[in-house]
């Protein structure tokens, strides 16, 4: 302590990253010799007339306090059909999956930080934050191979479906639904976008502060993919989440894209999205006393006399691109006629909301829609390839119906025999052990060194219990 206390430039800032760098050590070393003693255990308890003991292979692990090197046996067994391989029983046992050694921890802060900044502000933040340093490629490899697991999730769930297998259990009389596309640039292909498409279903509004209100129940799909592909998906979600044969309405809101129109089934009540309509409107109509008249017209639910006077205001110009303009927006309206007036302004029978819920206006379609995929995809010149975006808006889609942890779950959780860990822990975590290990080999990094510490550091079970995930209570 005094060493410390007499460096001229020690800070608690400094003193802070180098205690972090010293438990990070220490964890690395206590889980290495975890790890190996756990597969000593392992060779020994083997079936040896299956398994033939080929030596000892190193390899490493990404851990939130860096990166463990450890060695772990090879087996050589027989297959039925008499083919040899090679395995490895603590990876078997660990359940390490197909992205590699990575564990849980490491991922859950990857899928965490990419939703929200670049595989390189990502790399940096992990890197900063954890005693583990990885590259934007690396994070990379982790998101997708995370991404296209999510993708085989869907692709079973799609399947089974189909095959009349699934059934939510919430329970709703009015099913809310908003479809939308967001385009965003591709990469290796000059001045093109893909459209990335997105889908919402919530069964309607839940009061959170004054004037503030959120979605409940909110199911989220997204992905470069046909219409009939999303169509599939789209209805397998909400039916995972949602007993639709409890659904007396459904209500979708879309901007009046004729791929949008085409998923709905001749149930499902379309409304062109108010903030569309009007957006239509402000961009085909530059008089203001024709767009105010535009909007008396549609507000009296007028349609006949709406659609007259677009015809006598296009007659009235002159000018080729107002008449252009003007064409475009007939057009539109025309094309989307049935969706003009807002679901709730119709003459709808619409069943009383459940407690504590609100059916409220729709019209914040580009707000729900943004807040899932534009805002991480869109901007700051980010550009994606088919794969990698379709992967990441999968991962988006998890984040905004609030289940962002499936996506961790891909990983395969660590197995540990309970009995076993408690023999390994108590050889391993004596105070004594414990106290020899922290600071061993260590460089104080500022100037000087770190002191010897002489008192007893009893093992945290808290600690245990982050680094293994086997409680100990």
């Amino acid at each position: 302590m005094n060493t410390m206390l007499n460096e001229t430039e020690l800070t608690f800032k400094a003193f802070e990253q180098n205690t972090f760098r010293m438990v990070c050590e220490w964890a690395r070393d206590y889980t290495k010799e975890f790890l190996e003693r756990y597969d000593d255990y392992l060779m020994e308890t083997r079936d040896k007339g299956a398994y033939r003991n080929k030596g000892k292979r190193k390899t490493t692990v990404k851990t939130v306090y860096g990166e463990v090197e450890y060695g772990r046996r090879v087996y050589e067994v027989t297959r039925e059909d008499g083919l040899k391989e090679f395995v490895h029983l603590l990876d078997e046992q660990l359940e390490i999956s197909g992205v590699g050694l990575i564990s849980m921890n490491m991922a859950e802060q990857m899928v965490s930080s990419i939703t929200e900044t670049s595989y390189r502000e990502t790399a940096s933040r992990i890197t900063e934050m954890t005693g583990q340093s990885i590259s934007a490629m690396g994070v990379w490899n982790v998101i997708q191979s995370l991404g296209e697991a999510v993708c085989e999730d869907e692709r079973q769930l799609v399947k089974e479906h189909k095959a009349g297998n699934v059934s939510g259990e919430k329970e709703t009389p009015v099913l809310f639904e908003e479809t939308d596309g967001v385009y965003v640039r591709l990469q290796r292909e000059r001045n093109t976008k893909g459209e990335i498409k997105v889908g919402i279903a919530y069964d309607g509004w839940k009061k959170t502060g004054k004037n503030r209100y959120s979605l409940d129940g909110k199911v989220v799909v997204a992905g470069f993919s046909t219409s009939s592909e999303f169509q599939a998906y789209r209805e397998a979600a909400i039916a995972e989440i949602y007993n639709m044969d409890e659904v007396e309405l459904r209500i979708m809101n879309a901007d009046g894209a004729e791929w949008v129109k085409n998923i709905c089934d001749s149930d499902t009540v379309f409304q062109l999205d108010p903030f569309h309509r009007n957006k239509a409107i402000k961009e085909n109509v530059p008089y203001p006393e024709h767009a105010k008249r535009i909007h008396s017209l549609l507000e009296q639910k007028e349609l006949d006399e709406l659609f007259k006077y677009l015809e006598i205001y296009r007659n009235s110009l002159i000018d080729g691109d107002e008449i252009e303009k003007a064409e475009r927006l007939i057009a539109y309206f025309s094309n989307n006629r049935h969706g003009l007036i807002p679901y709730n302004q119709r003459d709808l029978l619409i069943p009383d909301s459940p407690e504590n819920l609100e059916y409220r206006n729709l019209g914040t379609m580009e707000n729900h829609i943004g807040s899932v995929i534009a805002r991480r995809m869109k901007h700051n010149h980010a550009s994606w390839s088919i794969r990698g975006g379709n992967n990441l808006a999968k991962i988006l889609a998890k984040k905004g119906s609030g289940r962002l942890n499936e996506v961790v779950n891909k990983l395969k959780k660590p197995t540990f025999e309970r009995r076993i860990v408690e023999q390994i822990k108590a050889h391993i975590l004596s105070a004594y052990e414990a106290n020899k290990k922290v600071g061993k080999g260590y460089t104080y990094p500022v100037q000087g060194s770190v002191p010897n510490i002489n008192s007893q550091i009893k093992p945290a079970r808290q600690a245990w219990k982050v680094i293994t995930g086997v409680s100990i209570d």
